[in-house]
């Protein structure tokens, strides 16, 4: 009799368990906010513009299909721009030119192509059910847009001139090489402005921009992330190398350990994007739009006008597939739902509307390509390279012990006002591994009317934007902030940004230190009261996660 009761008591359990799965999956699906793939039709002003022309044309193709992966494609190989030759070139000139060709009410054409872009990127794509427009910058869909941005451009390219081989180059900037061709000056594919396939409609090449930096154009004059548009000055290489490896490292390896610090924010259907940029997005990324092209590519309205955006997004895509290889235990890609069902709609090779899901971006071996691998000496020089040197003095324990007496703690808010601002915060150097990595979460309320630009300095409370070098030892990470159109300057949203700092502080043998010394150094002076450039810092503390 007892066994018997047993059994029945033991079956209501399971049912009862059955039953709490089915109700919390439920509402996990109803809780589910992933973005659908907008409807280009609602392409619309962003706010308080009247000037853009973001939208592409009327459609007028079969209705919305979705992607499907094509396993019959020839794997394609992505070469180093640098090291393509005039065939190559040849080829690539011809399916630009003939992409240029085609009416603009082609989705496919070259206007529409960059039309896509500023819609996506400047907030034109709107849905009926959410507040906000689409955002892709500052949040977790900056590299995952991007990609399958270059998929589809690629594929257009490759079917307009009958050749699934067709490949993008990509644009190799962050190698530091001093072999000619040089990796990181603009390649001749772009540079030069002369056509050399037979039979051109124009004698200009497709793929040159009149618009480029003078500086940029010059024969030799290699990729900085900081001095960007200063005067066209002989470049020290030695100096400018070290600084750009340092500025890969860090911004990699060190302050990009975990999918949030290395893709930026969360972003929901129903959220306000644009709250919290990645490492790769802030710097190099943003940099080497500015240092090629600052008329063009310092906009997201006009940014894939250039054809040498392509090749430049490249590079941010392989060095995407990259950082999935390097040390660290949590360097994978984003697992959340919201995240992965996300889905956008492109142009295909036949001119047709597809959406796409994240999900489906995520491996190159299905979206049939790869990248001819390069050396990326940075990744690894850390501790082998003496040209990575401290800023300040050689500081001793005692250095250490006395700036950490004389500097104030964040008290819980902090007016950032004028530059460099200093604080310090607690840490657990004794805290595991197993916790997760150590970052810097900083939080702070930032109007939509300016850009923010912050370096940001461990033990360096002299530091400035402008004159502090980014290659020095001390130099941890960014905060950014840019703005654009489609941003509401009505809304003061509440921004997060992380950076990893452990394996940095290994490298400036403080790791052992309880506080550290955190300096942000603005790009310029603001005003004496918040607004252009001030902002509230609300939240500044040392976390440990694993996401």
């Amino acid at each position: 009799m007892s066994s018997s009761r047993s059994s029945v008591d033991m079956a209501s359990i399971v049912v009862l368990i059955l039953a709490v799965v089915s109700i919390t999956l439920t509402l996990q699906v109803a809780d589910a906010k992933p973005f659908p793939a907008p409807d280009l039709k609602l392409c619309q002003m962003a706010f308080n513009d009247t000037s853009e022309n973001c939208c592409t044309l009327p459609y007028t193709g079969a209705p919305l299909r979705k992607f499907a992966f094509k396993p019959e494609l020839p794997m394609r190989v992505r070469q180093a721009a640098h090291l393509v030759d005039d065939a190559f070139i040849a080829k690539y000139q011809r399916a630009v030119e003939l992409m240029k060709a085609l009416p603009e009410t082609d989705g496919r054409s070259f206007v529409a192509q960059y039309r896509l872009h500023c819609a996506y990127c400047n907030n034109h794509l709107h849905f009926p059910e959410n507040e906000y427009p689409l955002e892709i910058h500052q949040t977790w869909l900056f590299f995952v847009w991007h990609r399958l941005y270059l998929y589809f451009n690629e594929r257009i390219l490759a079917k307009l001139i009958e050749d699934d081989t067709f490949a993008l180059p990509y644009w190799n900037w962050d190698n530091q090489d001093g072999t000619n061709p040089l990796p990181n000056e603009i390649p001749k594919v772009w540079a030069s402005n002369i056509t050399i396939f037979p039979n051109a409609i124009n004698k200009t090449s497709s793929l040159f921009h009149e618009t480029r930096n003078p500086c940029a154009g010059i024969p030799g004059r290699i990729v900085e992330f900081q001095n960007i548009l200063g005067p066209c000055l002989p470049q020290n290489y030695t100096e400018v190398r070290a600084q750009s490896s340092h500025l890969m490292w860090t911004q990699t390896v060190s302050a990009g350990p975990t999918p949030s610090t290395w893709h930026g924010a969360s972003y929901r259907f129903g959220d306000f994007g644009g709250v919290g940029m990645g490492t790769m997005e802030a710097r190099p990324h943003g940099p080497v739009h500015v240092w090629t092209n600052i008329r063009q590519m310092s906009t997201n309205k006009d940014s894939a006008s250039d054809p040498i955006f392509f090749g430049h997004h490249a590079n941010v895509d392989r060095l995407w597939e990259h950082w999935l290889t390097l040390p660290g235990k949590y360097r994978k890609h984003i697992t959340d739902p919201d995240y992965l069902n996300t889905a956008f709609t492109f142009y295909d090779e036949d001119g047709e509307q597809v959406s796409v899901t994240v999900k489906e971006a995520l491996d190159l071996n299905l979206l049939r390509y790869k990248y001819q691998e390069m050396p990326a000496k940075w990744a690894t020089q850390g501790l082998n390279d003496p040209t990575w040197t401290f800023c300040s003095p050689t500081p001793t324990p005692a250095d250490d012990a006395a700036l950490i007496a004389a500097t104030p703690r964040f008290n819980g808010s902090l007016a950032i006002l004028s530059g460099p601002t200093t604080f310090k915060l607690k840490r657990r150097p004794s805290l595991s591994a197993r916790h997760g990595e150590e970052m810097l979460e900083l939080k702070a309320k930032l109007d939509f009317h300016t850009q923010h630009m912050q370096n940001i300095f461990a033990f360096l409370p002299n530091s400035t934007y402008q004159n502090t070098s980014i290659g020095c030892m001390e130099f941890i990470g960014c905060m950014f902030s840019i703005p654009h159109v489609g941003m509401s300057p009505d809304l003061k949203p509440e921004f997060t940004f992380r950076i990893g700092i452990r394996r940095k502080l290994e490298l400036m043998g403080r790791a052992h230190l309880k506080d550290i010394v955190i300096t942000l150094a603005g790009e310029k002076s603001a005003p004496p009261i918040p607004g252009e450039s001030g902002f509230e810092l609300t939240s500044a503390k040392i976390i440990y996660s694993k996401k």
